[in-house]
C-alpha cells in the first residue's frame, strides 16, 4: 500500500479538487511534510485512511476567512496523525460525517483542536482563531462573567443536536478566566438570533479529548445539543458557582483487598469495591463497602454517585465526605467534631452532618481526657420573625442551626480552666438538596430576631460565597460567634462578639480570634440575616474537599489584594471592636449585599460606620475617591470606661502603596489625626457617639492641625512626657472646656518631661515642631 507524500516546501492548491482513496491501486494515505496552501474555494479531499503530518514542521494552510475559505475536507472513517504545536491546519478543516472528529486546526503556533459530534448527516467545517471573540460580538449573558479574549472557534454545520468539545492550553489562561475554579468553566457560543455570547449547557471534561485528565494547564470543554444553525462560534467562557460534572463510570471496578488496589489505583471514573480496611483519600465513580474507610484530618472521600454496602466511613473532625450526584445513595459515617478549647459556660454553635435526629447523641459530648460524658447541659434553637428567640432545642432539623451550653463538671470547674470536647456524630450522611425556611422580622429588619440561626448540613466544608449568591432571600453577610472571656452563667459575657465574613473581606472579635475564609465546616452553625420571609437551599455544588479545617477555627486564605482597611477600637478592659472600610468597583454608595455587612454585634463598647442610619461592620464603597468621608460611630457600654484608642492595621491596595493617608477627623476638636503615625485615643460619656468621628483622606487647605509628622504625649505618674521625631517648638495643654492649662515654649530637642500638677481629667495638647508642622494628642490624667 503506498502513501501520497507531499514533499515540496510549498504546495499549492487552487480550484483544484483532490480524491484520495485508501482501495486505490496507488495511494492510500497522505503525508505532509511541508508546507500545504489550500486557496480559496478549493478542497483537498480525504477519502478514508490517514492524513499524517510528518516529521519536518508542516503546516496545512488554507485560504481563511469566515464568509469564503480553502479546506482539508475528510470523509467518514478518515482520520489525522502527527498533529501538534508545528503541525495543525491554519484554516478550516471539514468533516462529512455524524461520529466524533477531532478536527487539526491551529493558529498562531498553537495546536487547538476541536471535537465534533454532528449526529446527523451532513458536512460541518471548523477552524480555529487566536484572536479576541468581540471580533464575533461584545454582548454576552448575565450569566457569563467572563469570557476568553484570545481565542474562538468556527463551527459551521447543518446539525441540531451536536456536541462541540473545546480544548484548552497553558495560554488559554483558564486558572484566571475561571478564578481558578475549574468548575465554573463553560463553553460559550454566538447565538446568531440575540447577537449574544451564552452559556451552553457544558462542563470541563474529566479526562479530555487529548487523552490526559483536564487541570488548567491542558483540558477539554464540552458542549451538548448544539444547534449549529444557530451557534456557530465557540470560546471559553466562566460563571459563578458552577457544578463539579457527574463523570460517566468507565465500568470496570477497582478493588481494595485491605493491602493493595486490583488491577490499579482508581480515579473518578472508576467503580470502586472496599473488601477490606481502607484509610486515606479517595476518589472514585461510584463505592461498595464492604469494610470501613478511616479518613484523618485533612482526607476526603470523594464519590461522583451512589455508596452501598455495610462498611462505614470513620471520619475525624477535619475530614471530608463529598458527593456529586444529588440522588445518590449516601455512607453512614461517624464524625468526631472537636471543638476550640472551651470553658464552663461557653456556647458552641452546631449543625447536622446526618439525615437522622441525632439530638440524643449530644449526651456522648466529652471532653477530652474525661471519662465522663454529657459535656454540654443546656441546648437551645433560634426562631426568627415576630415574637422570636432563643428557645428549648429538643430537635435538630437538617440546615438549621442550634447551640448548646458548656455544663460545669470536670474540668470545666471555673472560669479559667478550658478543654476541647469531642461530640460523635453517627447516621447516614446528608446528600442532595437541603432546603430550609427563614423568616425576617418586619418590625425590627435589622435586628437579632431576623438573623436566622443556620448549619453546613453535609460532611464536608461548603464555599460560603456559593451559599450566599445562590440564597438571594439572605442578606449577603455570615456571622460565626465566639468569645473573648468567659460567660457568667447567665449568657452574660464581659467581651464576646460575632466574626463577620462576606465577599468583601472579614472582621475578628479579637487580636487572636479566628478569621472566617469562606469555607464553612462540617457541622458549623452560622448566623445570617434574612431578607424576608422565603427559603434557603444547600446543593452539593456548594460542597468542597478541603476547607473543613476549622469548626470555626478558619485561617486567612482571602489572599486578593483589593483597596481597604481595617480599624479596631480598643480599651484597657478588654473591648475589642472592628471594622473594615473598602472600595471596590463591584459595590455602591448603598447598602450592597454581599460587600456591605451590618453591625450585628453584642459587644459592650463598639465601633462601626453607617450606610444612611444602619450601622456597620464592614462598609464596601465604590471605587476610591480621594474626597470620599467616611462617618463613623461609637457606643460606649455602661460598665466600661470612657477611654478608647483607634487603630489602623491590614491595610491593602492603595493603602498599603504609601500615597493615601488615612485620617481620623476628631470634629468635637477639629482634630486630623495620621492613623499611620499611631493610634488615636479618646474619651466618650455618652452611651452613643454618632456625630464626632469620621475616616477623611486629605487635609482642608490652611488647617495647620494636619501632620504626618510623629509626635506622642502622654501623662503618667503626675509627669507630662513629650516625645518627637523632630526638634519641639512648643507644647500648649488645653481642658476640655479649650482653655490654655499649661504653655510650654521656646524648647529645643525632642523630648520634654514636665510635672503635671493638675486635676484628674482628660486634656488635649497641642504639639508644634521646628519646622512648623503640627500634632495633637488626647491626656488622661489619672492619679
Amino acid at each position: 500500500m503506498k502513501r501520497l507524500t507531499l514533499k515540496k516546501d510549498i504546495c499549492r492548491i487552487g480550484s483544484v479538487f483532490f480524491l484520495v482513496l485508501a482501495n486505490a491501486a496507488n495511494y492510500a494515505q497522505v503525508q505532509n511534510n511541508g508546507h500545504l496552501y489550500i486557496a480559496q474555494n478549493a478542497s483537498l479531499y480525504v477519502a478514508s485512511g490517514a492524513y499524517n503530518f510528518g516529521a519536518n514542521p508542516a503546516t496545512t494552510a488554507t485560504f481563511k476567512s469566515n464568509s469564503s475559505y480553502g479546506k482539508l475536507l475528510f470523509a467518514s472513517g478518515a482520520f489525522v496523525t502527527g498533529a501538534s504545536n508545528n503541525h495543525y491546519t491554519d484554516g478550516y478543516a471539514a468533516y462529512n460525517g455524524s461520529d466524533d472528529f477531532l478536527f487539526p486546526v491551529g493558529d498562531a503556533g498553537m495546536y487547538a483542536p476541536v471535537q465534533v459530534t454532528a449526529g446527523s448527516a451532513g458536512t460541518t467545517d471548523a477552524a480555529y482563531y487566536h484572536a479576541d471573540p468581540a471580533t464575533i460580538g461584545t454582548s454576552r449573558s448575565d450569566e457569563l462573567v467572563a469570557l476568553s479574549s484570545s481565542e474562538f472557534w468556527d463551527v459551521k454545520g447543518l446539525s441540531t443536536g451536536a456536541s462541540v468539545t473545546l480544548t484548552w492550553r497553558t495560554a488559554s489562561a483558564i486558572a484566571a478566566l475561571t478564578d481558578n475554579e475549574l468548575n465554573n468553566l463553560v463553553v460559550a457560543g454566538f447565538n446568531s438570533t440575540t447577537s449574544k455570547w451564552e452559556v451552553l449547557s457544558s462542563f470541563a471534561d474529566y479526562m479530555s479529548v487529548l487523552g490526559n485528565v483536564s487541570t488548567f494547564s491542558i483540558g477539554s470543554a464540552m458542549a451538548g445539543n448544539v444547534d449549529l444553525t444557530v451557534y456557530r462560534y465557540f470560546t471559553f467562557g466562566a460563571i459563578e458557582d458552577g457544578c463539579a460534572p457527574l463523570v460517566a463510570s468507565i465500568g470496570f471496578a477497582k478493588t481494595w483487598d485491605g493491602s493493595s488496589w486490583s488491577p490499579s489505583a482508581p480515579t473518578l471514573q472508576d467503580p470502586v469495591v472496599i473488601n477490606g480496611p481502607y484509610s486515606g483519600n479517595l476518589s472514585c465513580n461510584s463505592l461498595e463497602l464492604n469494610a470501613n474507610i478511616t479518613l484523618l484530618d485533612g482526607e476526603y472521600l470523594e464519590i461522583v454517585h451512589g455508596c452501598t454496602g455495610t462498611g462505614q466511613v470513620i471520619m475525624a473532625g477535619e475530614a471530608s465526605v463529598v458527593q456529586r450526584s444529588t440522588t445518590a445513595t449516601a455512607p453512614k459515617i461517624t464524625l468526631t467534631k472537636t471543638t476550640r478549647p472551651k470553658r464552663r459556660f461557653d456556647y458552641v454553635y452546631w449543625g447536622t452532618p446526618i439525615a437522622e435526629d441525632f439530638y440524643s447523641q449530644l449526651a456522648n459530648a466529652i471532653a477530652q481526657g474525661q471519662s465522663t460524658a454529657g459535656a454540654f447541659d443546656q441546648k437551645y434553637k433560634y426562631v426568627t420573625g415576630a415574637g422570636g428567640g432563643w428557645q428549648a432545642l429538643t430537635a435538630i432539623t437538617n440546615g438549621k442551626g442550634f447551640i448548646t451550653r458548656v455544663k460545669q463538671q470536670a474540668p470545666f470547674t471555673d472560669a479559667v480552666a478550658q478543654a476541647e470536647i469531642n461530640l460523635p456524630i453517627t447516621g447516614v450522611a446528608n446528600n442532595g438538596d437541603v432546603t430550609v425556611t427563614v423568616a425576617n422580622n418586619p418590625a425590627s429588619p435589622n435586628g437579632g430576631t431576623s438573623y436566622e440561626l443556620l448549619a453546613n448540613p453535609y460532611p464536608s466544608a461548603i464555599d460560603a460565597a456559593k451559599f450566599l449568591r445562590a440564597n438571594t432571600s439572605l442578606d449577603g453577610t455570615l456571622y460565626f460567634w465566639t468569645a473573648a472571656s468567659s460567660n457568667n452563667g447567665s449568657a452574660n459575657y464581659a467581651q464576646a462578639d460575632y466574626a463577620v465574613w462576606n465577599l468583601a473581606g472579614t472582621v475578628v472579635t479579637s487580636p487572636s480570634s479566628q478569621l472566617p475564609t469562606g469555607k464553612i465546616a462540617s457541622a458549623q452553625g452560622f448566623r445570617v440575616k434574612a431578607l424576608g420571609n422565603g427559603t434557603v437551599t444547600y446543593t452539593n455544588c456548594m460542597r468542597i474537599t478541603n476547607g473543613n479545617d476549622n469548626f470555626f477555627r478558619m485561617s486567612a486564605e482571602d489572599a486578593q489584594d483589593r483597596d481597604r482597611f481595617k480599624l479596631t477600637m480598643t480599651a484597657a478592659n478588654g473591648v475589642f471592636s472592628q471594622i473594615q472600610i473598602g472600595y471596590f468597583e463591584e459595590a455602591t454608595m448603598g447598602y450592597d449585599r454581599l460587600y456591605d455587612a451590618g453591625r450585628n454585634s453584642v459587644s459592650t463598647s463598639q465601633l462601626y460606620s453607617f450606610i444612611d442610619t444602619q450601622k456597620l461592620s464592614i462598609n464596601t464603597r465604590p471605587a476610591f475617591e480621594i474626597t470620599d468621608v467616611v462617618p463613623l460611630g461609637v457606643s460606649k457600654g455602661t460598665e466600661d470606661g470612657g477611654e478608647f484608642t483607634i487603630s489602623i492595621s491590614q491595610k491593602e491596595g492603595i493603602f498599603n502603596e504609601g500615597n493615601i493617608i488615612v485620617y481620623l477627623y476628631d470634629s468635637a476638636y477639629g482634630i486630623y489625626h495620621d492613623l499611620s503615625v499611631q493610634p488615636y485615643t479618646f474619651s466618650v460619656t455618652d452611651a452613643a457617639v454618632n456625630d464626632r468621628f469620621f475616616v477623611v483622606y486629605q487635609q482642608p487647605l490652611g488647617n495647620d492641625d494636619l501632620s504626618r509628622t510623629a509626635a506622642m504625649a502622654y501623662i503618667k505618674n503626675g509627669q507630662l512626657s513629650v516625645k518627637a521625631n523632630t526638634d519641639l517648638q512648643s507644647v500648649a495643654v488645653y481642658d476640655l472646656a479649650g482653655r490654655l492649662i499649661e504653655l510650654y515654649h521656646h524648647l529645643e530637642g525632642t523630648e520634654l518631661t514636665k510635672a503635671f500638677n493638675h486635676e484628674e481629667a482628660v486634656y488635649m495638647a497641642k504639639i508644634t515642631l521646628s519646622n512648623g508642622s503640627v500634632a495633637g494628642a488626647k491626656l488622661i490624667n489619672i492619679k
